[in-house]
């Protein structure tokens, strides 16, 4: 099988002379099994079916609002926005191969693919201009920079019976790596988040990422303190000591450095489907393998901080447990406190193992074919949902890893109930 396609997409919301772009892709694949040489295999019921497939495509992205490429301004008749008379379609050139694939008497089934897809001339739509107008919020909408993802997938199930027993087991893993290939218009250039001083691009480093200070264990006491040259505003004992990247004495926006990549890797889910007589037993069960989150808001600092960075307050147990004080030198935490202080900015010591395990769903029920003339299989069924989680995450929920604002985590759920047809 063989297949081309070509199409030519046009939007208004680019400038003039760069509202089309052409996007042609193509796709093979072969079922080998339905091949002569494929024969003595298929007799013998060892691979049921197999098709191996691949595809090359190009794609465009016009998922912003209109008109950016247009100048703007303010009702005072500040310019705000700059105009940008090359804003176009931000493209990705993506490849697929993959397999699919039956075998045993059809009782187990395998599907399995990788991919590279390399997107290019992003759209970032706060990119900061040199303020000519005398305005200090010039932006410009621009094509900028190169972003990869190489993952890859597989899906496998078994499933059999044996008399009034029959069962399926599946599960599936996947796994996707990001990495900037060029943060601005050349190589070298790197760009931070108009807004958001705590992501930061440049080459070799993935989209999204943590960007912070080091730390260096706290405060001891005043005299270590005082004898640290650079140091932060009216640090306290119990206070995160951060490294000086670069040995000037002073600690700034330019000791920060790469600190972990956000996104979660090996991504997983277990099924299982159990049936005997009447009874049906169902299970689910997913996770991450490796994931890096941040602790933040009211996950991550005690009572009261400054009304913005965390105006309630809700302590976790692993902070109260273990948070820097004279008796504990040696903790996970900082000093405890309330109002402005610089332990919140983004630093290592905020990151967390976001890695978990989580069993989903259970259900179990049993089928009476039919009660009196009116009523057939009736099912009754106990279900329970988010039983338990297995994680090191030290927030309240890995698998909403976010502002870290959440009042409460993510609670279990049993239910009970019936299903019927009647007449």
């Amino acid at each position: 099988m063989f297949e081309l396609t070509g199409r030519s997409d046009g939007s208004s919301k680019f400038a003039p002379g760069h509202r089309w772009g052409f996007f042609p892709s193509g796709a093979f694949a072969w079922n080998l099994h339905n091949e002569r040489f494929f024969k003595p295999i298929l007799e013998s019921e060892a691979i049921n079916n197999i098709k191996i497939r691949a595809s090359y495509g190009l794609i465009g992205n016009e998922n912003v609002a209109p008109y950016l490429w247009q100048e703007s301004v303010n009702t005072w008749g500040w310019t705000m926005r700059v105009p940008n008379s090359n804003f176009s379609w931000e493209k990705q050139k993506q490849w697929n191969l993959g397999l699919d694939m039956n075998a045993f008497k059809n009782r187990l089934s395998l599907t399995a693919e990788v991919y590279h897809k390399n997107s290019y001339d992003l759209i970032y739509d706060q990119f900061a201009v040199p303020p000519l107008t005398g305005s200090y919020t010039l932006v410009s909408a621009v094509n900028i920079g190169a972003v990869e993802n190489n993952g890859w997938e597989v899906s496998i199930n078994w499933s059999d019976k044996k008399d009034d027993f029959s069962y399926k087991v599946g599960a599936m893993l996947f796994n996707n790596r990001n990495r900037i290939l060029k943060a601005g218009y050349n190589e070298n250039d790197r760009l931070i988040f108009k807004g958001n001083n705590d992501q930061i691009w440049y080459k070799g480093i993935p989209i999204n990422n943590y960007y912070g200070f080091q730390s260096n264990g706290y405060f001891q006491n005043q005299q270590e303190i005082d004898e640290t040259a650079a140091k932060m505003p009216n640090s306290r004992p119990g206070d995160i000591r951060y490294v000086d990247q670069n040995q000037d004495g002073l600690i700034n926006d330019n000791d920060r450095v790469y600190l972990a990549d956000p996104l979660p890797y090996y991504n997983y889910a277990i099924n299982i489907d159990l049936h005997y007589k009447r009874w049906d037993f169902s299970a689910l069960g997913q996770g991450v393998g490796k994931r890096t989150g941040r602790l933040a808001g009211q996950e991550a600092y005690p009572v009261y901080v400054d009304g913005n960075s965390n105006d309630l307050g809700a302590p976790r147990v692993e902070y109260v447990a273990d948070h820097w004080s004279p008796e504990n030198p040696n903790s996970r935490f900082p000093r405890l406190w309330t109002g402005s202080t610089p332990n919140t900015l983004l630093s290592n010591v905020w990151l967390s193992n976001a890695a978990y395990f989580r069993v989903k769903s259970l259900q179990l029920g049993y089928t009476f074919p039919s009660i009196g003339k009116s009523v057939k299989n009736l099912r009754i069924y106990v279900n329970a949902q988010d039983v338990f989680t297995l994680t090191k995450w030290e927030g309240l929920d890995p698998e909403r890893i976010g502002s870290g604002n959440g009042n409460y985590p993510r609670m279990a759920t049993y239910s009970f109930g019936l299903s019927a047809s009647i007449f």
